[in-house]
């Protein structure tokens, strides 16, 4: 059995190192100087200093991401806790979300109830609200599917201050929007699986090393030990279609073949190298999209507070303590302090100057963690990426496609296809796990 593999970020390498470990031939092709998609790092001339294009954030109940690393051996690399968020405000200043090592659901009942920034009477009312939200909006088919968050919110009676302080924070982190445009029913997956799922799924995770050396790298050479093959700087012109069975790839002139397709690439791709047959499950309206500003700020001195803080009313999100969850330090960061701000849903930002964007994020920065008011800025960089996942509009998941179309031996991967879940890391190794699963079964039924 042999498969080619369009695409070498999350989706494509979970689904070729899969694959790779039965024994099959594969191919990789990416069209991109290096692995890894939108989730990927690189150096950083200025510093040395190997920054990922993005920070991400894991959870217990990622359970096809960590496969996937226990799959290529990096499941140890990663930094984890009891689910604990501090979230901070100029009034209130850091309260935790923090759930004990109770059994599901009391852990998060119990994190709920000690929560600062809520009365006692909006953390009862969150309680319920949680339940409620998994029940009304989890799993409807009718017209609750088209509710926002907000109006989810609305009509499960949450108070301004909770959704400002909880709901919001949740769903700007998980699903890259504001909650007045985002969908209540993959915020309630999120809730159902992180939070009142078994406790081990609602730990908190954040990669200890830099994303390439994570994953992207150590599942090339995964899937080369077994024999495969792995390119980059390798576009697909054409998915090259016989008798409505997929056979193989064009690439630079060069006819790839296989006994299997998997298209693991974002929806513009697909729309311009797959078949009519299949361009028409991935309307134009798969390619919208909700931007992620990263801005990583080197400064010259340490800084005190948590490895991780969340800014109610900040306009940079997140902030993390990279040179601490790292645990590695060079020439450029050391007795200094490196952080990475993030801000969601980031449209605004796209034509604000960088420069304004960093001053910014150093200016919060500076208010929320300790000791960052007096430190000096030695570096700052400003990543932008355009598309970062899919836009998490109600409208948008029904057109969200299965892994099969009507084209033979041609099947689809990425973490905007129809997984159930946020366009998430894990969402694209689900999909890639789901990939080469068919794979499988389509070889064992024609034999």
């Amino acid at each position: 059995m042999s498969v080619v593999v369009v695409g070498g970020g999350v989706a494509g390498l979970a689904a070729a190192s899969a694959l790779a470990e039965r024994g099959c031939a594969v191919t990789v092709l990416e069209a991109a100087p290096a692995l890894g998609g939108r989730a990927r790092s690189f150096a950083e001339r200025s510093t040395g200093d190997s920054v990922d294009n993005g920070q991400h954030a894991l959870m217990g109940c990622y359970h096809e991401f960590l496969a996937l690393l226990a799959r290529i051996g990096r499941r140890g690399e990663l930094w984890e806790s009891e689910l604990d968020v501090p979230l901070w405000d100029a009034e209130r200043g850091m309260q935790r979300l923090a759930c004990p090592a109770l059994p599901s659901p009391l852990h998060f009942a119990a994190g709920v109830l000690r929560f600062g920034h809520l009365s006692f009477r909006e953390r009862l009312s969150a309680l319920r609200a949680g339940r409620a939200l998994v029940a009304r909006f989890g799993r409807s088919r009718g017209e609750d599917g088209a509710f926002t968050v907000a109006q989810a919110l609305l009509a499960l009676r949450q108070s301004p201050q909770a959704r400002r302080a909880l709901w919001d924070p949740l769903t700007w982190a998980t699903l890259n929007a504001d909650p007045a445009e985002a969908s209540a029913g993959l915020l309630a997956a999120v809730v159902g699986r992180a939070l009142l799922g078994p406790r081990s799924g609602s730990r908190f995770l954040l990669p200890a090393l830099p994303l390439s050396e994570l994953y992207a790298e150590p599942a090339r050479k995964f899937i080369e030990a077994r024999g495969g093959t792995v390119r980059c700087r390798a576009p697909v012109d054409e998915v090259v279609v016989q008798g409505q069975r997929a056979i193989g790839v064009r690439s630079g002139g060069e006819l790839v073949l296989a006994s299997h397709v998997i298209l693991a690439v974002p929806p513009p791709a697909v729309r311009r190298i797959a078949p009519p047959e299949l361009r028409a499950l991935v309307p134009a309206a798969l390619e919208r999209a909700t931007p992620i500003v990263s801005v990583t700020l080197w400064l010259d001195r340490p800084v005190g507070g948590p490895d991780f803080l969340g800014l109610l009313d900040g306009q940079t999100q997140w902030l993390f303590r990279v040179d601490r969850i790292h645990q590695r330090t060079n020439a450029a960061s050391a007795e200094g302090a490196r952080i990475a701000c993030v801000r969601s849903g980031a449209s605004a930002w796209l034509e604000r100057p960088t420069r304004e964007i960093a001053a910014i994020a150093l200016r919060e920065a500076a208010q929320a963690l300790e000791g960052a008011a007096h430190a000096k800025l030695r570096h700052a960089l400003v990543l932008k990426e355009v598309a970062a996942t899919l836009a998490p509009a109600p409208e948008i998941q029904p057109l969200r496609p299965g892994p099969e179309g009507p084209v033979r031996d041609l099947l689809l991967a990425g973490d905007w296809t129809a997984t159930g879940l946020p366009a998430t890391l894990e969402s694209a190794a689900l999909s890639g796990h789901r990939a080469a699963a068919l794979a499988l079964a389509m070889d064992q039924a024609a034999a």
